[in-house]
């Protein structure tokens, strides 16, 4: 299971290879330590596409992370359970916190946040977490490839290597199931048009959408774009996505080192 993995890990070919099955009914408990709890209040909520809303938090004091982290929030009404969300933008002067989070069928925060979630709501949050962050020690070209909200955290990397100034060039492949999926396709183009070593291609998997002209299928299209291996890589997405992905770029000779990831299961 690559995804458990480390990068240097991976890069020394290891490999996860024992599994536990209990024999019993069972229940794991993870207490969370109230130091590293901030208390956020709902600042702004803004549908996205017709499954995905922007949710806006100010956070009682400073919350440090770096862009690409995710942070962990408590459901409402059942504190025992957190959910985990990449934050949308790197940090700012202002501190505000940006989540774009997909409603699930069933899953009690996304639920509660298109039903109930009002503008002044309080919002329990843990530390930043995560090894998905922009690496500072090199202006290496990117190689962006994001599915769905999976965009998110690629974003604020993206953000924050143009705010330093960088001027490699930067390719985004943004894969979405359906066209009314896609959000923010106006402003990266908006954002490609402004910074020309930026560009960004959207792909669409489903087939039966005869009118879409651009890009079909996420991964086939990225290893029609050429070489990779000189480039720093960032994959956000689901599970299975991910593990593709990471064959794709070890076949164009991509080093472990240079693949960057967090992956998410859904919770339901």
């Amino acid at each position: 299971m690559p995804l458990l993995l480390s990068s240097s890990e991976r890069a020394e070919h290891m490999a996860i290879l024992c599994k536990l099955y209990p024999r019993s009914d069972m229940r794991l408990r993870a207490e969370v330590l109230q130091e590293n709890t901030w208390t956020a209040k709902v600042v702004h909520l803004a549908p996205l596409a017709w499954n995905v809303m922007e949710l806006r938090l100010r956070p009682e004091r400073l919350y440090p992370y770096r862009a690409g982290q995710y942070a962990r929030i408590a459901v409402p009404g059942h504190p025992e359970q957190w959910r985990s969300y990449s934050i949308a933008t790197p940090p700012t002067e202002q501190g505000e916190l940006v989540f774009h989070i997909r409603e699930l069928p069933g899953g009690v925060f996304s639920q509660w946040l298109f039903q109930s979630a009002q503008i002044g709501d309080d919002l329990q949050l843990n530390g930043a977490q995560g090894e998905f962050f922009l690496r500072q020690d090199n202006e290496r070209k990117l190689l962006c490839i994001a599915a769905g909200t999976g965009l998110a955290p690629i974003e604020a990397i993206i953000q924050e290597s143009l705010s330093l100034g960088w001027e490699s060039p930067i390719h985004l492949f943004y894969g979405a199931k359906k066209r009314d999926d896609f959000y923010h396709l106006e402003e990266l183009a908006a954002l490609s048009q402004r910074y020309p070593h930026l560009q960004v291609t959207p792909t669409l998997s489903d087939t039966g959408d005869t009118g879409w002209t651009g890009a079909r299928r996420l991964l086939p299209t990225v290893a029609s774009h050429g070489q990779w291996r000189d480039h720093e890589v960032y994959l956000c997405g689901s599970p299975g996505m991910i593990e593709a992905a990471i064959d794709l770029l070890l076949s164009h000779e991509v080093p472990h080192e240079h693949i960057h990831f967090d992956a998410f299961a859904p919770n339901g």
